[in-house]
Parts: C-alpha cells; structure tokens; sequence
C-alpha cells in the first residue's frame, strides 16, 4: 500500500498536525511559555460556557474534558486518528473508502481519548474547587513570561499557588499607563474572568 494515497490523505493531515502542535508545544516551553495555557485560557475567558446536568455535560466528562487539559486531548484525539486510520488502510490494502476508513478511526480516536485520558488523569492532581483555587491567586506575585502587557491586552504569566504548584494565567495592568514586560514581577490584584486577571506593578521592589 502506498502511503501518500488519496485514501490515507486525512490521517496524513492529522499526524503532521499532531507533529506541528509538538514542535510549537517544544518552542513555547524553551521560549518560558505554555500552549496548553492558551488553549485552556482561551475556553475559560468564556463565562457563558457551563457544564449542566445533561447530556453533552456528560459526554464532555466522558471524554476527561475540563480534568485533562485541552491540548493532551486534542494530541490523544489527533493520535487515535492518525494511527488507526493509517493500520485500517494497511489491513485493507488500501481499498477501503476513505468515508469508511475516516468514520471508523474517528470512532477509535474518541475511545482512546476515553481509555488514555483515563490513565493521564490518574496522575494529574485534582482540583478540589477550580473557582476557589483561581481566586486564591489574587494577592500572589506573578512573573511576566509572555509579550508585553497593557491595560486591554493581557499577555502570560506564570505563579506558584499555596501548595507550590505552577500555574499559567492572563495578566493585564490596572492602570492604563503602565505596562508589564517579560520577566516583570506583578501583584495580582483582581480576578477579571476564567484565567485573566489584571494587575500591578511589584509594589515592594528591594524584597521581591
């Protein structure tokens, strides 16, 4: 079977997009960053979205959505497609339909989100109330890991909560004036929503 056929186009796709997502993951951490942190910031900086009691609240957990983060979901989803679709195709010779092949590697890509998200989440630390635990970070310093910050435009910042945890949130001044760059020290001081919040200017320089 050849592998560059059009029957093997779109897991192809996937699988150099799981590889594009490790190279920018492998960029941001040596550039003091986090891509995960975006993703996540990115849903929480919607307050109108809420998990009910229901059916897609349910599928949602089923699928480790709000345990896991959203990048090692999107990497298991883009990995369970890839490689069940390419084995598909190899077993079938290639003759398999490429509709056929895409609707069965998508069903095997939404369990091993379900199977190996189940055994990431082991050892990933619970959170006993998110909400309590984000508002326990007003008040802590945070250093400037991200561009330049400026009142409106928030950019990434990096802090270490009471159990000594890292956490990346998004950070803006409070003043219009000021502005925070890289490697600044800032207090936070408010909660804005999901993972922004604003801040200001280390007030105690010759101690922190």
């Amino acid at each position: 079977m050849d592998l560059l056929s059009s029957g093997n186009a779109p897991f192809l796709i996937a699988l150099f997009l799981l590889l594009f997502i490790g190279v920018l993951e492998t960029l941001a951490v040596f550039l003091g960053a986090s891509l995960s942190s975006h993703f996540d910031a990115a849903i929480d900086s919607h307050p109108d979205i809420t998990l009910g009691e229901n059916v897609f609240a349910h599928g949602l957990s089923w699928l480790h959505i709000g345990r896991l983060p959203l990048l090692v979901i999107i990497v298991l989803f883009l990995g369970g497609f890839s490689l069940s679709g390419l084995i598909l195709q190899w077993l079938a010779g290639g003759e398999l339909p490429v509709w056929l092949a895409v609707i069965v590697a998508f069903i095997v890509a939404v369990f091993s989100v379900r199977w190996c998200g189940r055994g990431i989440a082991r050892y990933l630390p619970r959170d006993e109330s998110s909400a309590v635990s984000t508002d326990s970070f007003v008040g802590r310093m945070a250093i400037m890991t991200g561009a330049t910050a400026t009142a409106g435009s928030p950019a990434e910042a990096r802090l270490t909560d009471e159990h000594g945890r890292t956490h990346y949130i998004l950070i803006e001044p409070d003043e219009v004036d000021v502005a925070f760059v890289r490697g600044a020290k800032v207090l936070v001081t408010a909660r804005i929503s999901g993972s922004r919040f604003s801040g200001s200017a280390n007030p105690w320089p010759d101690l922190l």
